[in-house]
């Protein structure tokens, strides 16, 4: 049994994440016992219950509704340290093939080696890079510990289930920009996030039903996130708007602290805090 766990939450997609996520795992040799699934509700149990294929996961578990909070019941339920990967529901491939050093091996080797490299770097996060095509991919860095954008569909952790300050509560609400928020206050709080930016996925981030939901049901909250993002770490990152409406929150490329301008980040994050205590004596 191989020290992480893998897991998937999910939304009303019951075949989706038969057919790929854990179908993905199965082809990259990942132990099912290693993989839970969970669902926000009973409903939802019965029917993973029966459309999931049993030699695919461990268990099947009913958390809580809501990404953030699935997210936050996972690690309240997992000990201190655990190693977490978490996975969406839709991941239809996984690509190592473009990375001198994991291409020879399989997607456990990956993952294992990931989870060293943050107890090495004293990071407690690690991902992926976002975007699956190989031409974004192939010329960047295997690794970096810079403030880089952790994408929430595929990443890890080791669990620190009770610390406040890296608990999510400007995206908690309707989970829109939720990893932004968690890339920035894991950031601020361990002074470094790793990413290994060779390695990609192909995923579908807005589907028909089930997850987020829509796109078009989106475009509203995701402003909304992003606003509340801005106000809050402005310092961090800015938003931008696409051409088909999305806002994100795009992250400045700030140096690990940890590793090297110490200065030049204690300076923006004494600022956040000082942005905290005056909101809060304003609320008096």
């Amino acid at each position: 049994m191989d020290n992480y766990i893998v897991c998937i939450p999910s939304y009303k997609r019951a075949n989706v994440c038969n057919e790929r996520t854990l179908k993905t795992l199965s082809e990259n040799g990942i132990n099912p016992k290693c993989i839970n699934v969970y669902v926000a509700d009973t409903e939802d149990y019965n029917l993973y219950e029966k459309t999931l294929d049993k030699k695919y996961y461990n268990k099947l578990i009913v958390g809580k509704k809501g990404l953030v909070q699935q997210r936050q019941f996972i690690m309240e339920n997992q000990p201190v340290n655990k190693q977490i990967v978490f996975l969406d529901d839709d991941i239809e491939r996984i690509d190592l093939s473009l990375s001198p050093r994991f291409k020879n091996h399989n997607l456990n080797f990956f993952i294992k080696e990931a989870f060293k490299e943050c107890i090495n770097y004293k990071s407690y996060i690690w991902g992926v890079y976002a975007v699956f095509n190989p031409f974004f991919r192939k010329a960047r860095k295997e690794m970096t510990t810079d403030l880089n954008y952790i994408v929430g569909a595929f990443y890890g952790i080791i669990n620190r289930p009770n610390l406040k300050e890296i608990q999510l509560t400007i995206t908690k609400e309707n989970g829109q920009k939720e990893d932004v928020e968690r890339t920035i206050k894991y950031f601020i709080h361990d002074g470094i996030v790793l990413r290994f930016n060779k390695i990609g996925f192909i995923t579908k981030y807005y589907g028909k039903e089930g997850g987020l939901g829509r796109f078009e049901d989106r475009i509203k909250p995701m402003m909304e996130a992003s606003n509340k993002l801005k106000k809050q770490y402005g310092d961090y990152g800015n938003i931008k708007v696409r051409g088909n409406g999305m806002a994100e929150f795009v992250l400045k490329k700030i140096p690990s602290p940890i590793l090297n301008q110490p200065d030049k980040i204690n300076k923006m994050t004494k600022n956040i805090k000082k942005r905290k205590i005056n909101k809060t004596k304003k609320n008096k």
